[in-house]
Formats: structure tokens, sequence, C-alpha cells
């Protein structure tokens, strides 16, 4: 019987019974989470000032939306940045007290994992909203108290649902335990057929595709009475910064340009060294965890809505920066899932 065999058979448990005395720990900060997502939805979130200032909240936002007329915005908003982070973290305590197989919970939790970053999309408009509004006269945006309170709870609600996996893989699926005694090495590179050899040149184009992506213009704005610029993914990041919003400054290098580089680094150095089992299932799991904090298809989601559906707000004229996202997107998507695919057979055998 193989790993994955064993693992399908386990019978179910709970996870709070498992962590012993520690276990409301993790509900406890789930609860946390929970209570700053609800603050985030009623205090102020972003000031814009236009001819005279208003402050809205994300519920006010939403209906600000609505009445204009940007349906898809709205009912974005609602969907990924209020209703799915709450559902999330219930579906996480909920999780952590029910008896269930171990290999439908592993299967849960991933699926919370993987889309958890999506909630972010409501911060992406706000982000490109504030570049677009930067050294504009006739135009501000301020973030308030709200938009601090939604990223704690977001990325808050993303590290707990990170813990909860971890915990789960140490009582139920511990590699360290599997395959901590076995010392035989493995090199992906020269095993797995002519997919080894073409690895290296799938990860260096998704390289050059993620530098395209991060310099060239994404688009141009063409708007009376707003100044024309065109913003590239550095560019946005270098008009946060010098505005003084270090705050988003770093979440945009981290989430835009150290994450989805960073997943394509690891990919390559498990891929073109030796290691074992072991290793290879600890760097499998690295990867996942940076590729749930590489935000650049959840960004291209936001830069789409506010190009396509913004057009009321601001006109923008298209750029190349655009497709190179698309095409850095995609190579990254490809190397994950392949690695992903021949390792763990790999692992499985």
């Amino acid at each position: 019987m193989t790993i994955s065999e064993e693992f399908k058979q386990a019978p179910p448990n709970r996870l709070v019974t498992c962590a012993g005395r520690r276990g409301w720990l993790v509900p406890a900060g789930l609860l946390l989470v929970l209570l700053s997502n609800i603050a985030a939805l009623f205090v102020p979130f972003l000031a814009i000032d236009f001819m005279n200032k208003e402050i809205y909240s994300l519920l006010h936002s939403v209906q600000l939306m609505w009445e204009t007329k940007l349906y898809l915005i709205a009912i974005l908003i609602v969907v990924f940045s209020i209703t799915f982070p709450l559902v999330k973290t219930v579906s996480l305590i909920l999780i952590w007290f029910i008896r269930i197989r171990p290999i439908a919970r592993k299967r849960f939790i991933h699926l919370l994992e993987s889309a958890g970053k999506w909630s972010m999309f409501d911060i992406f408009v706000v982000i490109l909203l504030m570049v677009i509004s930067t050294n504009q006269t006739f135009i501000n945006t301020e973030p308030q108290i709200g938009l601090l309170l939604f990223i704690i709870a977001i990325i808050g609600n993303m590290l707990m649902s990170r813990l909860v996996s971890s915990l789960d893989q140490r009582y139920n699926l511990d590699p360290e335990v599997l395959f901590g005694e076995e010392e035989k090495v493995y090199e992906p590179l020269s095993t797995t057929g002519r997919l080894g050899w073409a690895m290296p040149f799938l990860l260096l184009g998704g390289i050059v595709s993620m530098v395209y992506a991060i310099e060239l213009p994404f688009f141009k704005i063409n708007n009376i009475p707003l100044f024309s610029k065109s913003y590239s993914i550095h560019g946005a990041i270098v008009a946060l910064y010098e505005d003084g919003r270090f705050l988003l400054t770093v979440f945009m290098v981290l989430f835009l340009c150290v994450a989805p580089l960073l997943t394509l680094v690891l990919i390559g150095q498990c891929w073109l060294f030796h290691k074992t089992r072991y290793r290879i299932s600890k760097r499998l799991v690295l990867i996942r965890i940076v590729g749930e904090w590489s935000m650049l298809s959840v960004f291209l989601m936001a830069l789409s809505i506010v190009v396509t559906e913004g057009e009321q707000m601001v006109k923008t004229d298209i750029k190349p920066g655009i497709y190179a996202i698309i095409v850095a997107i995609a190579f990254t998507v490809l190397c994950t899932r392949l690695c992903e695919h021949k390792l763990r057979k790999l692992l499985d055998s």
C-alpha cells in the first residue's frame, strides 16, 4: 500500500483533540480575525477628494459602485472581499472542531488557502485608484483605518489557514515520519523524461516575463482633467513610496514582485538539485506557501476591472505591460502545476 493510499484510508478525527491543551488557541486567533474583518466593513475605508471630500466605508463603497452602474465591481467586492473572508474564517473554525476524514479536510483546507488571496481584490482596486490620483491636481485619495483593518484581517486569515494546514499535516501526514530516515536522493532534472530538461527553459521564460511584467506600463491615463501618465507595477510602487504610502509599497513589492519570482526560484532549486523525498516534500509545501502569497493574478483581475468597468470614472488606454502580466502568470502556473504533478508521483512511489 502506498503512502497516498494509507492517508486516504485514515479514520476521521478532530484537530482540536489532536492539538491537546493548546487546541483552543487556533479558534481564538480565528475569532480575532473574524472581529477585525467585521469591523473593517463599517469603519471609514477610503476618502476621495474630488471637488468635495467624501469618506466611504467598504459597504458604502459597494453602494456607490452600484449606484454609478459599476455592477461588476460591486458584485466582485461583495463576493471576494466581504462574503468569502467571513465564510472562510467560519469554515476554518468548524474544520477545527468537526470530526472529519484527514483526506477530506486536507482538500478543503487547500481549497480555502488557494482562494484566500482573492480577498485582496478590493485592496488592489483601491491601490490602483490611489496610484492614478497620485500627483493629480483635481483628485486625491486617502486610505482610512478600515483599509488597514481589512489588510490585517485578510493577512491574518491567510496566516491562520496556513497554521491549520500545517497542524493538520503534522498530526496526519508528517513528512519527517514518512521519509525522515530515507537516504536515497532523486534528481527531477534527469528522471522525468523530456519534461525534466524542458523545465529550466520554462522557468527562464517565467523569470524573463516576470521582469517585463514589472517594468512595462500596463495602462495610460487618458482622461481630462487628469494629467496623462503611464503606469507599470514598478512605477506604481515608486508612486506609492513617494506619496508616503509605505505599507502599501511593501504590500506591492512582496506580493507582486518577491513572491512570484521566489516561487520560480524555489521550483528551479527543487528541480535541478539532488534531494531526498523528505526534502522534496518540504520544498513542495514551501512552493505552495509562497504561491499562495503570489498575487499577480489578483492584481490582473483588479487591473482588468478598472480598465474595462472603470471607464465611467477614469478613461485609460491598455499598454503592453498587461499582456506581460498575463504571460508571467501563465508561465508561473504551468511550472508550478508540472512540478507538483511530477514530484507528487515521485513521493507516492
